[in-house]
């Protein structure tokens, strides 16, 4: 029997997406550069080709979060299937980046034509969910040190780069962008990042942040609280 997970889970990869969406030019963003915020509207949903993106949500009082960081393959701006024009989103190019984008109209047009892209967005949102409930319950349980632990793992697991030396190259991320995601402020996670540095578990310098994952989850499993280790 196959069940919906295993139908979703399989061949339908975050790689269908481009195989099935309609064709797009690619659009060129340089470093620091704004593709959409509440002065520009979010119209389109994004897929990024080059680079890295990071997109955010800016709060009532003018804070901003981090919700991700988006390579090669990812989508973003899918929040305009649902709230068309929304300008509590914004996303701006990390690095030198390519995007191409479809209309909602384009999107709802190619998911009722091809069923293999229904599946594929409905995995990539799926995702999505699951990032959010986790980092939703860091916030709830864990003290800061835990979730600068916790958020750097997840990090190097979601957009690092394995060194020939077991360590992990995150791209360069300042720890203003690094407490944005976190939850923190950017003194606190400075406090708590040369702390771990000091203690050998990560560097960093202009090329990016090189962490020691194996060590820092050793760490964290041995100062986290046992009913809440799964968080990570």
């Amino acid at each position: 029997m196959v069940t919906m997970t295993s139908a979703i889970a399989a061949p339908e990869r975050i790689d269908d997406l481009f195989a099935h969406l309609p064709k797009s030019d690619s659009v060129e963003y340089r470093k620091g550069q704004v593709i959409y915020s509440a002065v520009q509207p979010l119209e389109r949903v994004y897929l990024v080709t080059q680079g890295m993106v990071m997109v955010s949500r800016i709060l009532k009082d003018g804070k901003q979060v981090v919700m991700d960081f988006c390579q090669p393959s990812d989508i973003f701006g899918e929040s305009v299937l649902v709230t068309p024009s929304s300008n509590v989103e914004q996303a701006v190019a990390l690095e030198n980046s390519r995007v191409m984008s479809w209309t909602p109209a384009e999107i709802v047009h190619s998911v009722k034509g091809q069923t293999r892209l229904g599946l594929a967005l409905l995995h990539v949102l799926a995702q999505r969910e699951s990032e959010l409930t986790w980092r939703i319950r860091s916030l709830a349980v864990d003290t800061i040190h835990l979730r600068v632990a916790r958020s750097l793992i997840r990090l190097a697991s979601r957009i690092g780069a394995r060194q020939e030396d077991g360590s992990t190259r995150l791209p360069r991320l300042t720890h203003k962008t690094l407490s944005q995601y976190i939850g923190s402020t950017r003194e606190i996670v400075t406090h708590h990042m040369t702390e771990f540095r000091k203690q050998g578990y990560l560097s960093y310098s202009q090329s990016g942040i090189m962490i020691y994952r194996e060590a820092l989850q050793e760490w964290l499993n041995h100062n986290a609280p046992a009913r809440y280790a799964a968080v990570s």
